[in-house]
C-alpha cells in the first residue's frame, strides 16, 4: 500500500472514543429465567453500561460477549456494547421488540406498527441511522435471514419474546466478526436456550387519550371536519408467551419449547383531534387543515393552466375542497402474530454435541391508507361527452386546452378524432382527481410465515481446541393481497362516454365491442358512484415471494492458555479463533398483471416482478493476546484483532478487518480504543429491482403561483419561463421518482474507530457509568440521491448532471402523470458519516432495610451527521425533514430510577428525553435551505415519563401494572411536508420517534414453575 492511499485511508476512518465508569467488580446481570426472579427484583439491571457484558450464547459456561467469537476471560468487552435484559422489556410494557430498541438514543425510527403508508408489514431496527439494511440482526450469534422480498431487511417480528435473555446491541462495525452489513452495529438476541420448568407471560394494554386540543379542533371546524373530542381508548393489546425447558439423561441433554401469540388492534388517525385532518403550514405562522388534490366531487387540472372542481348542478368552482386523506389512515396497525419452536442439545461426547432450533412465525397485518380514486390516471376526456354541462364544456374543450394536431404548435390547430357514427369529435387535455369515495380506503393485508433451522454440533477435539459447525436454512413467505383500487384501462374506458343509438350514455368501449362490460361513469357531478360502476372499477392486485438465505459454517477456537502460549507478562493466554463460511441469499417477488402493469391507479406507478440471488465465500480470523496483566500500571493490557476475505458472487472479494486494545491501569479503570473496516455487499432489490415511477420527493419548488426558486433556476428544472408561476403544485407534498436497482453496484466500506475508558472504582459498590465518542464513516454508498436534493441542486447549480434526470410531464408537473418524475435510481454514490458521544450510567444500592434502588441511564450526543453526494454536502444533525428524513435531536437518553422493598414491591420511573431539532430548511446550509412555514421551523425539547409498579405474589407469581406517557402527552405537530411519509411521518408527526397515541396502560402476570 502506498503512502498516499495510506493516508486517504486514514482521512476517511471513523472515530469512536469512550469512557466507562463501574464501580462494582463486575455488572448484575440477568436471573436465569428458571430462578423465577420477581418481577422488580432486579431494577438496576434493565440496561447494562457498553462494554461491561456477560452472559452466554452457547449455553455452555464459557463468556461470549458480541462483537467477538473468542470466550472471554473477563466481563470487558472492546468494543461498546449496550445490554437490554428480559426485565427491560417487561418494565417498559412493550409486546413488540422494536420498541424497546427504539427506546436506546443509538436506534432510529424505521418499519414498524406505527407505518401504515408504505409499510412492508415488517418490524427492523436501524442503528445510528445509518438504514435498518446496515445493522445486522443475529439471534444466538447466528444470522436472521431476511423478512420480506420488498424490503431484505430482518423481521424482529421473529424474536420469541418468551425466550428472550438479553439483547446486546454492538453499534460500529462488526464486518471481521460476523460477515456483510454489520456496518451500524448488530443486534444479537441472546435467548435462554437453558431454561428448565414452565412459564407463562400475558399482557394487555390500551391507548388512552383526552382528546382536548382546542386549537387542532379549531382547525377541523374551519375546513369543516368533525374532529374528536374527549376521551378515546383503542389500540388493545393482548401479549400471551409460554415456554417449557427440561433436561433429561442426567442432563446431558435438554430441551426448550415456546409458543406465543400476539394481537394488535388498529388505531385510526380520526381518534385524535392533532391527527384528524392533514396539515399545511401558513407562511404567516400556523397551520390549516390541507389535503389531496384527488378529491370528491372531482378535481379538474387543465394543461391550460387552472384547477377546478365539479360544482353542483353541473357547474365549476376554482374553490377547490381538498380531500382530507388522514381519518382513513392508521396510527398503529392491526396485527395477529404466532410464534413456535424449539432449542435443543445432546452432549454424546466431550468431542460431539449436536444441537438443533427451529423458529417459526405466521404474521397477519393490514395497512390502510386513504381510498384509490382517479389520480390524474386519465388526462384526457371527450368534449362531445354527454355527462358534460354545457358549462364545463365551455370550459374545459376552450381552445387554448383542446389536443392539438401538432402540440409543439398552437397554431396547428386542434385534433379531431372519430365517433362509431362518423361524426368527429375534440378530446381536451384534462387530468381527473376523483377519489373512491364509495369504496373506501385502499387496503394492504400482508402475511408473512417464515421459519429458520439450525443444525450443528460441537465439542472440544483436543486439549484448549474446540469446534463448532452448522447448518443454517431461513425462509420468510410473503403474501399480499391490495383491495380498493381503481384499475386505470377501465377508468379511461368509463371516462369515454358517448351516447349510444337510444341516446343513453354509454362507453366508446362497450360500443365499439373493445370491452363489453364496461359502466360509464359520470366524474363531472357531485352524484356517487352506482354499485355497477364501483364494481366494474375496482380491481384487487396480487402479489406474492419469498426469501431464503442458507448458511454454512465451521470454526475452530484454539486457547492457547492449555499449552502456556501467553506473553511473559500475563496470566492468560493467546486465543484464536478461525473458520469459512458460505451463505447463499435468494430472492423472489411474483406479482400480477395489475401491479406489473401499473393499472393500479392508487400505486403510484407499476410493481415489477423480481428474482435474484447472490452466494459468498468467507474466510475469517480472530486473535486476542492479553499482554500485561497484574502489574503495576497494568492491570491488563491486551490487544484483538480480526480479518475476513469475503468473495462475492455479484461484485467480487473485498476485505474486512479490526485492531482493538484494552489498557486498565489499575483494576478500577480500564482504557479501550479499537479500529473496524466493515462492508455490505448490495442485497438482491438493490441489484435487481425492476426500474419503475414510484412517489419518492415531497416537494416541487417550482411548483404553484410563487415557487421558491426564481424563474432562471426553474429554467433549469424545465419550465419555460411563460410558465413560471402557473405549474400545479400537489397539496399532499407527493412527488414521482425513478426508483429500482443497480446490477453494477459494489460494495460499501465503512471506516469505524474507537477510544473509551471503563471505570470501576471500588469505593462505591454498584456503580458503573460510560462515555463513548464515535464517528462511522460509509463510503461508497448504496442508495439514492434523493429526488428532494436532485432538484435543489439542478436549480441551483444547473448541472447536467442532476438536471437530466427531472423529466416533466405534459402538464409540466412532477406528480399529475407517471411521466412527471425525478431519475433516482440506486448507484454508489458520496458517503455518510456520524459522529458523536455516548453515555451509560448505572447505579445499584442494596439495603436489607430499605430493599434496592437503581439507576439507568443511556444518552447520546450526536455532533455530526453528514450525508455526501457531490456536489451536495450536508449535515443534518440536528434536524429533521423530508431531506434530513427522522428528526434527529443532538441530544436523547433514556434514564430509569427503580425501588424495590424488601417485600418485593417495586416502583420503576423512566424518563425518555429527545432534544430539540429544526426543519432541515430553516438552515443556513445551502443543500437544505428552502421556504417554510414558521410553525415547522423546529420541534423543541420533548420529555415523556412512564411508571410501573410490580410485586410477587406466593412463590411463583408476578404481576406489574404501568402507564407509559404518564402526562398524556401529545407528539409535536408538523406539516405534511415537514413530517413526510418517507421519512416515517404520519399522521402529522413521527409517531415512530414521538408518542403519538397518548397514555398506554398495561397489566401483566408471569408465571413460572
Amino acid at each position: 500500500m502506498t503512502s498516499k492511499s495510506i493516508a486517504r485511508r486514514l482521512l476517511g476512518t471513523t472515530f469512536i472514543a469512550g469512557v466507562v465508569l463501574t464501580c462494582a467488580p463486575a455488572f448484575a446481570q440477568t436471573a436465569p429465567a428458571s430462578s423465577a426472579t420477581p418481577a422488580g427484583s432486579d431494577p438496576g439491571a434493565s440496561i447494562t453500561p457498553a462494554g461491561v457484558n456477560g452472559g452466554d450464547q452457547t449455553g455452555n459456561n464459557a463468556i461470549v460477549v458480541t462483537g467477538s467469537r473468542i470466550p472471554q476471560p473477563n466481563l470487558t468487552s472492546a468494543s461498546p456494547v449496550t445490554v437490554l435484559n428480559s426485565q427491560a422489556a417487561k418494565l417498559q410494557g412493550t409486546t413488540r421488540i422494536e420498541d424497546l430498541i427504539n427506546t436506546l438514543p443509538q436506534a432510529f425510527a424505521s418499519q414498524g406498527s406505527a407505518v401504515s403508508n408504505g409499510s412492508s408489514g415488517t418490524a427492523t431496527v436501524n442503528l445510528r441511522n445509518l438504514g435498518d439494511q446496515r445493522t445486522l440482526v443475529l439471534v444466538n450469534g447466528r444470522r436472521l435471514m431476511p423478512g420480506d422480498p420488498t424490503s431484505p431487511t430482518a423481521d424482529l417480528n421473529f424474536i420469541p419474546t418468551a425466550l428472550v435473555k438479553r439483547v446486546d446491541v454492538l453499534t460500529g462495525g462488526a464486518s471481521s466478526v460476523y460477515g456483510s452489513d454489520a456496518v451500524a452495529g448488530v443486534v444479537n438476541f441472546i435467548l435462554d436456550t437453558d431454561f428448565t420448568g414452565f412459564g407463562v407471560d400475558t399482557q394487555y394494554g390500551l391507548y388512552q387519550h383526552d382528546n382536548r386540543d382546542r386549537y387542532s379542533q379549531q382547525l377541523n371546524a374551519a375546513a369543516g371536519y368533525s374532529a374528536p373530542s374527549g376521551n378515546s381508548a383503542n389500540g388493545h393489546t393482548i401479549d400471551a408467551n409460554v415456554k417449557l425447558g427440561a433436561g433429561f439423561d442426567d442432563n446431558r441433554g435438554h430441551v426448550v419449547a415456546y409458543f406465543g401469540y400476539r394481537k394488535i388492534s388498529a388505531v385510526d388517525q380520526s381518534t385524535r383531534d392533532y391527527s384528524n385532518c392533514g396539515l399545511s403550514a401558513l407562511s404567516t405562522g400556523g397551520y390549516t387543515c390541507s389535503g389531496s388534490a384527488t378529491s370528491f366531487p372531482a378535481v379538474l387540472n387543465l394543461v391550460s393552466g387552472g384547477r377546478y372542481q365539479v360544482a353542483p348542478n353541473g357547474g365549476l368552482t376554482r374553490n377547490v375542497a381538498l380531500f382530507n386523506a388522514n381519518p382513513y389512515n392508521y396510527y398503529q396497525r392491526p396485527d395477529e402474530r404466532y410464534t413456535a419452536g424449539f432449542f435443543g442439545h445432546y452432549d454424546v461426547a466431550d468431542f460431539f454435541k449436536p444441537y438443533a432450533e427451529f423458529g417459526f412465525m405466521a404474521d397477519h397485518t393490514n395497512a390502510v391508507i386513504a381510498p384509490s380514486g382517479d389520480f390524474s390516471n386519465t388526462t384526457t376526456i371527450n368534449c362531445n361527452n354527454p355527462y358534460l354541462s354545457a358549462t364545463q364544456s365551455a370550459v374545459l374543450c376552450a381552445p387554448g386546452n383542446l389536443v392539438l394536431n401538432d402540440p409543439s404548435n398552437n397554431a396547428s390547430g386542434a385534433a379531431t378524432f372519430r365517433n362509431p357514427d362518423g361524426t368527429l369529435y375534440n378530446k381536451a387535455n384534462v387530468a381527473i382527481g376523483r377519489r373512491n369515495v364509495e369504496g373506501g380506503g385502499r387496503d394492504a393485508d400482508i402475511r408473512h410465515t417464515d421459519f429458520r433451522i439450525v443444525l450443528g454440533t460441537k465439542g472440544d477435539v483436543a486439549k484448549g481446541l474446540s469446534y463448532d459447525a452448522y447448518f443454517q436454512y431461513g425462509e420468510t413467505q410473503y403474501n399480499l393481497i391490495y383491495r380498493n383500487e381503481f384499475s386505470v384501462s377501465r377508468l379511461n374506458n368509463a371516462i369515454d362516454v358517448i351516447s349510444d343509438a337510444n341516446g343513453n350514455p354509454a362507453c366508446r368501449a362497450a360500443i365499439t365491442g373493445a370491452d363489453a362490460n364496461c359502466v360509464p361513469v359520470n366524474f363531472f357531478s357531485s352524484d356517487p358512484l352506482s354499485a355497477a360502476a364501483l364494481n366494474y372499477l375496482q380491481v384487487p392486485g396480487f402479489q406474492n415471494g419469498d426469501n431464503k438465505e442458507t448458511v454454512v459454517n465451521a470454526s475452530l477456537t484454539f486457547l492457547g492458555d492449555e499449552y502456556g502460549l501467553r506473553s511473559p507478562f500475563a496470566d492468560h493466554g493467546l486465543g484464536l479463533n478461525f473458520g469459512a463460511e458460505y451463505r447463499r441469499e435468494s430472492l423472489r417477488l411474483e406479482v400480477d398483471n395489475e401491479f406489473a402493469t401499473g393499472d393500479l391507479a392508487g400505486q403510484g406507478g407499476p410493481t415489477l416482478p423480481l428474482s435474484g440471488a447472490f452466494n459468498v465465500r468467507e474466510v475469517f480470523v480472530e486473535a486476542q493476546l492479553p499482554l500485561v496483566e497484574d502489574k503495576p500500571f497494568f492491570h491488563s493490557l491486551s490487544v484483538d484483532g480480526g480479518f475476513r476475505y469475503s468473495d462475492y458472487s455479484t461484485s467480487g472479494s473485498v476485505e474486512s478487518y479490526k485492531g482493538q486494545l484494552t489498557w486498565a491501569p489499575i483494576r478500577d479503570i480500564t482504557f479501550r480504543g479499537g479500529y473496524n473496516r466493515a462492508v455490505r455487499a448490495a442485497n438482491v432489490q438493490e441489484l435487481f429491482q425492476a426500474q419503475s415511477v414510484q412517489i419518492d420527493g415531497s416537494t416541487d419548488p417550482c411548483a404553484g403561483t410563487n415557487p421558491t426558486f426564481s424563474a432562471a433556476q426553474c429554467v433549469n428544472l424545465g419550465v419555460p419561463t411563460s410558465r413560471y408561476g402557473s405549474i400545479l403544485d400537489n397539496p399532499s407534498q407527493q412527488y414521482n421518482g425513478l426508483v429500482g436497482g443497480n446490477p453494477q453496484l459494489k460494495p460499501e466500506t465503512a471506516d469505524t474507530y474507537t477510544v473509551g475508558v471503563i471505570l470501576q472504582p471500588s469505593f462505591l459498590r454498584g456503580f458503573s457509568a460510560s462515555v463513548d465518542a464515535f464517528s462511522i464513516k460509509v463510503k461508497n454508498l448504496i442508495g439514492t440521491v434523493g429526488a428532494d436534493v436532485i432538484l435543489q441542486q439542478c436549480g441551483l447549480t444547473g448541472a447536467a448532471e442532476f438536471c437530466n434526470r427531472v423529466h416533466r410531464d405534459q402538464f409540466g408537473t412532477l406528480f399529475l402523470t407517471s411521466n412527471g418524475y425525478v431519475e433516482d435510481t440506486n448507484l454508489n454514490a458520496g458517503f455518510l458519516k456520524t459522529r458523536g458521544i455516548d453515555t451509560n450510567v448505572s447505579y445499584n444500592y442494596r439495603s436489607s432495610r430499605w430493599g434496592t434502588f437503581g439507576l439507568s441511564m443511556v444518552g447520546t450526543y450526536l455532533d455530526e451527521f453528514r450525508r455526501n453526494v457531490v456536489p451536495a454536502d450536508y449535515d443534518c444533525a440536528g434536524f429533521f425533514g423530508g431531506t434530513c428524513g427522522t428528526p434527529a435531536p443532538k441530544w436523547r437518553h433514556t434514564a430509569r430510577l427503580s425501588w424495590t422493598s424488601p417485600a418485593d414491591i417495586g416502583l420503576s420511573l423512566n424518563w425518555r428525553f429527545f432534544g430539540k431539532v429544526r426543519y432541515d430548511k430553516t438552515s443556513s446550509q445551502p443543500d437544505l435551505a428552502g421556504s417554510y412555514g414558521p410553525s415547522d421551523a423546529r420541534i423543541g425539547a420533548q420529555s415523556y415519563f412512564d411508571l410501573v409498579a410490580t410485586t410477587r405474589v406466593g412463590d411463583h407469581l408476578d404481576m406489574r401494572l404501568g402507564v407509559n406517557n404518564i402526562a398524556d402527552k401529545k407528539p409535536p405537530i408538523l406539516s405534511q411536508a415537514a413530517a413526510p411519509i418517507g421519512s416515517f411521518g404520519n399522521g402529522n408527526t413521527y409517531p415512530t420517534v414521538y408518542d403519538a397515541l397518548g397514555r398506554y396502560i398495561f397489566l401483566g402476570l408471569s408465571v413460572n414453575y
